[in-house]
């Protein structure tokens, strides 16, 4: 960027022979594929320039809450407005507005991440991070030499469609509009896939999970009997966890925990409670932890989870 006085600048515009423009083509070409992922970005959230782009970075923002990876659209379609021309009585024409980006990614991946992508909509809520189905990314470049999300409006799931015999598969699609559009002709990176060391679809994204008593806690119980199952299906159990994965409240305040016990293969752990000791009309709260960034996300295995609901409940007699 340009920096210089209001003096300099006062009523001084480049134009004409003044505007020049580099169209060589010499070296190797840098492009940007058919958009396939999309990561939501905290509106005016900024990237230092010297952070590394990978898994463990986006990780992290995902388990803050300030990242949504969509990873793995079916389908793209290029929806922007064009630029609009007025055209004087002479037939001369000018340029009187500039068309806006508008993007469609459409997904087919069944009915909760559906229902968790409604939960998305909104206007000038996220920014928007784009990657290419050869895993190079596209994001803003701002002025002060960090980088961020293109500046978005409009985030609109649209409403599912359904199959049709000998047609498309079941889907759900998501509209974004941007709203800058120097973003996209001239203050935008390219972070080419050559450059990376992992593929976008290896990007953890945050998994529901059911969490639910398989006994009503009782007075002067010493352990929790829990089950954990995958919103998506209500089925299939999250498996391999231990004590550090989980955080239990009594009465608002954190619990110390003994050795969280898999039992069997079904989802179903005995969690021993150190203290407190557990006593009639306490209310209880059990969600995911983790020791990083403890924000109700835990991490088990190379997949993150969230209780979607968090479990609550009350001691009885």
């Amino acid at each position: 960027m340009k920096m210089a006085t209001i003096t300099d600048i006062a009523n001084k515009k480049e134009c004409g022979s003044g505007v020049t423009a580099n169209t060589g083509k010499l070296g190797c070409l840098s492009l940007f594929g058919t958009p396939t992922h999309a990561i939501l970005i905290g509106k005016s959230y900024r990237i230092d320039s010297n952070i590394t782009w990978g898994i463990d970075y986006i990780k992290s923002l995902t388990l803050k809450g300030a990242m949504v990876p969509l990873i793995g659209a079916s389908a793209f379609e290029d929806v922007s407005s064009e630029d609009t021309y007025s055209t004087s009585v002479n037939g001369v024409k000018r340029l009187s507005l500039k068309g806006l980006p508008e993007y469609k990614l459409t997904f087919e991946e069944g009915h909760e991440f559906y229902r968790q992508l409604d939960r998305l909509r909104g206007f000038k809520d996220w920014d928007v991070i784009l990657g290419d189905e050869n895993g190079n990314w596209l994001m803003a470049q701002h002025s002060d030499g960090r980088f961020g999300g293109l500046t978005a409006g409009h985030l609109t799931p649209e409403l599912t469609k359904r199959k049709v015999a000998g047609g498309d598969a079941e889907s759900k699609s998501v509209m974004f509009q941007f709203l800058d559009r120097l973003q996209f002709d001239r203050y935008y990176a390219i972070l080419n896939a050559d450059e990376l060391d992992f593929y976008p679809e290896e990007i953890m994204c945050v998994n529901g999970v059911d969490v639910s008593f398989t006994s009503v806690p009782s007075n002067g119980d010493t352990s929790l009997e829990l089950k954990f199952l995958l919103n998506s299906d209500h089925n299939t159990p999250v498996l391999g966890m231990d004590n550090a994965d989980v955080y239990v409240k009594v009465n608002g305040a954190t619990a110390t925990l003994g050795t969280l016990t898999q039992n069997g293969a079904n989802g179903d752990y005995s969690l021993a409670i150190t203290s407190p000791s557990l006593a009639t009309n306490d209310t209880l709260e059990v969600g995911f932890w983790h020791s990083s960034i403890p924000n109700g996300i835990g991490e088990v295995g190379s997949e993150l989870y969230r209780a979607t609901p968090t479990l609550t409940g009350t001691v009885i007699l």
